[in-house]
């Protein structure tokens, strides 16, 4: 089964997925970008470094979470907009009702997936990127079933990326942690390449080193 179609599901229920079309684009273009200081930490937080984009893959609205931390909504990359997505397709699980083990369970309801990359306006430097996954396709029940490869300025930085596998199961957050991403043309690039089923982000943090 693969991802995708006017409904997804999740092991929970219903999903929803959200086109993202001319009006929204103009309307999250809006959103100034937070750079935000970082909080103190619950599990599953950024631990260190100044924040400088943290965005809630597939959620169209800003997200405060329960460590006080705010959480930009997802969009579709343009100049205009400094950040987002090129391609794929976001979807709420609106029947998860409970994601263990974090202070931002609403990071790992939505998901963005099928995406090319992700981009980021940023001044010359060199950054962390913490990536957040959380396999809750019901079409996902074991290890093997989707398996993916994420790049960061072009280099390989996630190799057979199986979430469902790493993390124990479906549901249950991941983080990846990629530091020492060198920007030298004001631009960071999150490229993602699917081996079995198609990629799925659900956060995506970068951080100034």
């Amino acid at each position: 089964m693969v991802e995708g179609g006017p409904v997804g599901t999740n092991a929970a229920g219903r999903g929803r997925i959200l086109a993202t079309g001319k009006g929204r684009r103009m309307r999250r273009a809006m959103v100034a970008i937070f750079i935000v200081g970082l909080a103190v930490g619950l599990t599953g937080c950024a631990t260190g470094g100044k924040v400088v984009y943290r965005v809630n893959c597939g959620d169209e609205k800003a997200y405060t979470d329960q460590a006080g931390q705010a959480w930009l909504p997802d969009q579709e990359f343009t100049p205009a907009a400094k950040y987002g997505a090129v391609g794929g397709k976001i979807i709420t699980r609106e029947d998860l009702k409970t994601v263990a083990g974090t202070p931002a369970p609403q990071v790992y309801r939505t998901e963005r997936y099928g995406m090319n990359q992700y981009q980021f306006a940023v001044p010359n430097g060199t950054y962390t990127a913490r990536l957040h996954f959380c396999e809750t396709f019901s079409g996902i029940t074991g290890p093997g079933m989707r398996v993916f490869s994420v790049k960061a300025q072009g280099k390989t930085v996630v190799t057979d990326l199986d979430v469902f596998k790493e993390a124990g199961g479906s549901a249950k957050p991941l983080i990846k942690e990629v530091a020492n991403i060198a920007v030298t043309d004001g631009k960071l690039v999150i490229e993602f390449g699917p081996k079995t089923q198609s990629s799925e982000i659900n956060g995506i943090e970068i951080l100034a080193q």
